[in-house]
């Protein structure tokens, strides 16, 4: 049997007759007919006649008109291939990935594609609005439920997903009339009133139910796999104690959902994706998007472009939104975060201690440390080392464990660190005190902190106060341009997890009075949150710490970079 393509190839060959062809064809073909029948009386003969004609010219006519019927079967074979391709795009959408309300087939845009093809245990779209991460999310959630990938050819390695069928699989979303009933249920069985078909093969739609309210919560497909829809608004008691397959959650979860969801995944070690414009539970920044079984894939606005929106929809959208706004609502970044004081800080500022201080800080580099000292909250102490390249690396951090934020205990473990992690004597470090250390300790004996410290060994000189002038220096430590090879002069080590946690953190304060928005004057502050250690690298600087060329006793220099690495990680 020929294939379509083949039945489109031939219909390229023929030769096509213009509309004055063939129906001269049709009169040479009547005339050809006319000559075959009985001899007309007055011609017993059967002499020829004017409708007679040559047989290279018949010959000439059989073959136009076998032409002209093979183009009719072509024709009539690609109407029907047409009004099958017509039915699978508004019956079996998920084919095409994606199918606009015109019949536009849509594939998966770059992003898309690499979000499906991730073998994380959890996966997280997190993009802004109209960026495609929801189509994204529900197409593999249909993937799971079929066992395949309908849109990647059978023999891609990543046509077939590893999970059992049938299956059991779990949708949320914020709430049932809004998310599940407008945005999920739409995409899975289609939008009637916008001519859009939905992800689900309607032919293999075995049976659906519903809540009280009309809202779809449950569907079965023919093979046996089950997809259940949940909302945020529901008590989380309902979301324990099920097990599935695998559990697609639309726009942020609550932390108590996500947790108790989680219970039902271990048992099968089954897979989680989060399909999401960030704007809500901050939580999951922290918890969720930095571990090591997870992949974050940031979906930009401009990732759709010609998938599904046009430029004139991505400027008048983007038109209407703040700085800060865009980079959660077009770029898919934490809005909680848009506000970061060190946008520039990141990865490249990370450095290993096992590879630059395997065996403590060395003598010869210069080592400061600061208290930050809190009468109610834990002190905090933060250590920066300076090396012979004047590179400033962040080297050490403790915060004060005794329940009762005692100073003595504070400074014995202090001591403690400086020997064993450190391995410096107590004598070779520079120390700054928060300015505020004079106010009366209220778990001493009418001593002040700056007292208390000094009685247990830890003399220091007050810091500055001009937390603004100390921020700027910061700024500038840490920035860098790969493509100019300019590099950080300010790094952290890799096991600072509280330093680390605040310069991602450290955001400036929101302006909510509008008339402080507009007052071109008015000075913007960095929000009283998430600072403990970043105040004391910050009047670290404000001191002027620099290295001082005491010798090398305790190594050999720092050996010489390779070309094109950076001059202090070498890497």
């Amino acid at each position: 049997m020929e294939t379509k393509k083949e039945q489109i190839n031939e219909t390229e060959k023929a030769p096509l007759l213009s509309r004055a062809e063939a129906a001269a064809v049709d009169d040479i073909a009547a005339a050809q007919e006319r000559m075959t029948r009985e001899p007309r009386a007055g011609n017993p003969g059967g002499k020829r006649g004017k409708y007679n004609i040559s047989p290279e010219r018949r010959e000439e006519i059989n073959k136009k008109l076998e032409v002209l019927r093979k183009q009719a079967e072509i024709r009539k074979k690609i109407a029907v291939a047409k009004k099958e391709l017509d039915w699978r795009k508004k019956n079996e959408s998920i084919r095409y990935y994606a199918v606009k309300s015109d019949g536009t087939a849509i594939g998966p845009h770059k992003k898309q594609d690499a979000f499906h093809r991730f073998k994380y245990q959890i996966r997280i779209a997190s993009g802004g609005n109209r960026s495609g991460k929801s189509t994204a999310g529900i197409n593999e959630d249909v993937a799971h439920a079929l066992g395949y990938r309908p849109w990647i050819d059978p023999t891609d390695a990543d046509h077939k997903v590893n999970v059992r069928v049938p299956n059991k699989g779990l949708i949320c979303g914020e709430s049932f009339q809004e998310q599940v009933k407008k945005v999920i249920l739409p995409k899975l069985l289609g939008d009637p009133e916008k001519g859009v078909p939905g992800a689900i093969p309607t032919n293999l739609l075995a049976d659906v139910k519903r809540n009280p309210q009309g809202v779809i919560t449950y569907i079965r497909l023919t093979n046996g796999s089950e997809i259940f829809l949940q909302s945020y608004d529901q008590d989380v008691d309902l979301f324990e104690s099920a097990d599935y397959d695998w559990v697609h959650f639309d726009e942020p979860p609550p932390r108590s959902i996500w947790v108790a969801v989680q219970r039902g995944l271990t048992d099968r070690m089954a897979p989680a994706w989060l399909t999401m414009t960030p704007l809500k539970e901050p939580w999951l920044y922290d918890e969720v998007y930095k571990r090591e079984d997870c992949k974050v894939i940031y979906f930009d606005i401009e990732d759709n472009l010609n998938f599904g929106l046009s430029r004139k929809g991505i400027d008048q959208f983007s038109s209407s939104l703040t700085e800060d706004e865009k980079e959660a609502r077009l770029r898919g970044r934490y809005f909680h975060l848009t506000g970061l004081v060190y946008k520039t800080y990141g990865d490249v500022h990370r450095i290993k201690r096992s590879k630059l201080f395997p065996q403590g800080v060395p003598r010869h580099y210069a080592l400061w440390m600061h208290i930050d000292c809190h009468p109610r909250k834990p002190h905090h102490a933060v250590y920066v080392a300076i090396g012979p390249d004047r590179r400033k690396i962040v080297c050490g951090e403790l915060k004060n464990s005794d329940s009762l934020n005692r100073i003595e205990p504070f400074c014995e473990a202090l001591k403690v660190y400086e020997d064993t992690v450190l391995k410096r004597p107590h004598d070779s470090i520079e120390r700054l005190i928060d300015p505020l250390s004079g106010t009366p300790n209220p778990v001493g004996e009418g001593l002040s902190i700056w007292d208390e410290f000094d009685r247990c060994g830890f003399t220091c000189r007050t810091g500055s106060k001009n937390r603004e002038a100390g921020i700027l220096l910061m700024q500038n430590e840490l920035k860098h341009d790969e493509e100019l090879k300019i590099f950080p002069n300010l790094y952290v080590l890799d096991d600072l997890v509280g330093v680390d946690f605040e310069l991602r953190h450290y955001i400036w304060d929101d302006h909510t009075n509008k008339k402080s928005e507009d007052r071109k004057d008015q000075l913007q502050t960095p929000r009283k949150k998430h600072d403990d250690f970043l105040e004391g690298i910050h009047r670290i600087l404000l001191a002027g710490a620099d290295y001082e060329d005491i010798g090398e006793e305790d190594g050999e220099p720092t050996p010489a970079p390779a070309a094109g690495a950076n001059p202090f990680t070498h890497y």
